[in-house]
């Protein structure tokens, strides 16, 4: 319940900062026309084929700056650009190895599962007077469908937010200071906290909110028919889908990044206490 309260205190909070709010949601409208223009430009001239390269460049920047955003507004309610790049440099560097991780388990889940794969089913004439008789529930191809589910939507990118607090809450060189051994311990660390009962609680309240509510609100219900009304109905319907995953995200993030416990004070700093406090 405290989680739970925490979450909706995150949402109202955002809910109750417009400023904030269409803050983010610009920086949100603005990836979406960059994929938008990305899949929709053919590749048919040297224009377009450069235009597609730079799009496909622009996407990864304005994504990763879009959650340095987030998180630094979270830690200090407010945005400081300079520092948001710099943080967003950060998020794109440890999220490789989490991108190379999720292509590595899906190959292997891939390569697991043709060894079972479904029955084909039977071959039916036209005309038969017997019906196909259904085919049972192949379970093998449920449970490597739940293992996507669970590692490459829930578990990688839960770890990868958490690194992304991780990185984003320390200087670069404190990030990455203390030699390999300090560093993958850290990085353990937040591995762990991300698995934990708050954190996927989180995560999964968010999963609610960015996901299942704006596939109802899209896919779900009668399409639209083309006259005016339908017309209208469909564009209000996009609306709220982008306003409920925008804001599921930024409230997970944000109540992901208070769950995070403060940053380590440099030694440097703590022995500029302790003189003043001397002095």
């Amino acid at each position: 319940m405290i989680t739970i309260k925490r979450f909706l205190e995150t949402t109202k909070s955002l809910l109750t900062s417009p400023r904030t709010l269409a803050l983010l949601a610009a920086l949100y409208a603005v990836l979406l026309a960059t994929l938008y223009g990305f899949i929709s430009t053919r590749e048919a001239t040297v224009s377009q084929v450069a235009i597609t390269f730079v799009f496909l460049v622009l996407i990864p920047i304005e994504f990763f700056i879009l959650q340095a955003a987030i998180l630094h507004r979270a830690r200090t309610q407010n945005f400081h650009w300079p520092q948001i790049l710099r943080d967003a440099i950060k998020l794109a560097v440890v999220t490789i190895p989490i991108v190379l991780l999720g292509f590595l388990v899906n190959y292997f889940l891939n390569k697991w599962q043709a060894h079972h794969l479904a029955p084909e089913p039977l071959l039916t004439l036209p005309g038969a007077r017997t019906p196909p008789a259904a085919q049972p529930l192949h379970w093998p191809t449920v449970l490597f469908a739940t293992a996507r589910l669970l590692l490459l939507g829930v578990a990688l990118p839960l770890a990868a937010i958490h690194l992304w607090i991780e990185v984003a809450a320390q200087e670069a060189r404190s990030s990455f200071s203390g030699g390999a051994r300090t560093v993958l311990q850290r990085f353990g660390n937040a591995f762990a906290r991300a698995f934990a009962f708050d954190s996927v609680l989180t995560f999964a309240l968010g999963l609610i909110i960015f996901v299942l509510v704006p596939y109802a609100i899209l896919f779900l219900g009668h399409p639209p028919k083309g006259n005016k009304t339908d017309f209208a109905i469909f564009i209000a319907r996009l609306l709220l889908v982008f306003l409920f995953t925008l804001i599921g995200w930024i409230a997970t993030l944000t109540t992901l990044a208070k769950l995070e416990p403060p940053p380590p004070v440099p030694v440097s700093k703590i022995s500029e206490v302790r003189v003043e406090a001397a002095a």
